[in-house]
C-alpha cells in the first residue's frame, strides 16, 4: 500500500513539472495545420521541428503548379521561429526562380494568417493572406 501511495505522489509531482512547459508550446503552434493559398487551389502545411516551423506543399492546382511552380511535398518555408507574437526570421525559396526571399507569418485570427515576403529590407514585401483548410 505505501509503494502504491509513493509511486502516485510520484507521478503527480511528475506531470506537475510537464504542464508548464506544454502550455508554453501553445500559442506558437497555433499556425500548425493545412492553410489554402489565396486562390484556394493549392495548400501548405505547417508544422514544426524543435522550435521552428515549416512549411510544405501539400495541394497544388493547375494554376500554382504553372505560375508559381509549385510542386507537392516540396518544403516551401524553413526556420521560422515565434518570438510572442509573429514567427519570423524563416526563410522562403520560391519554387520558380529559386531565389531565397525572407518570411514572417501574423497570426491574424484562428482562421487566418498574414504571410509577408522580402528581399532584404521589409519596406519593400509582398502580403497574402491564407485561411486555414477545416477538414
Amino acid at each position: 500500500m505505501k509503494l502504491s501511495v509513493n509511486r502516485n505522489s510520484f507521478w503527480a509531482i511528475w506531470l506537475l513539472f510537464l504542464l508548464p512547459g506544454a502550455k508554453a508550446d501553445l500559442p506558437a503552434d497555433q499556425i500548425l495545420g493545412r492553410w489554402l493559398f489565396p486562390s484556394k487551389g493549392s495548400s501548405v502545411d505547417i508544422y514544426r521541428i524543435g522550435n521552428q516551423y515549416f512549411a510544405r506543399v501539400a495541394e497544388v492546382d493547375k494554376a500554382g503548379e504553372k505560375n508559381y511552380g509549385l510542386i507537392k511535398d516540396k518544403v516551401l518555408i524553413r526556420n521560422l521561429t515565434f518570438d510572442g507574437e509573429v514567427w519570423s526570421d524563416g526563410d522562403l525559396v520560391h519554387p520558380k526562380t529559386g531565389m531565397t526571399l525572407s518570411v514572417e507569418v501574423h497570426l491574424s485570427s484562428p482562421h487566418t494568417i498574414t504571410v509577408t515576403v522580402y528581399k532584404g529590407i521589409k519596406l519593400l514585401h509582398k502580403k497574402f493572406i491564407m485561411t486555414r483548410q477545416i477538414s
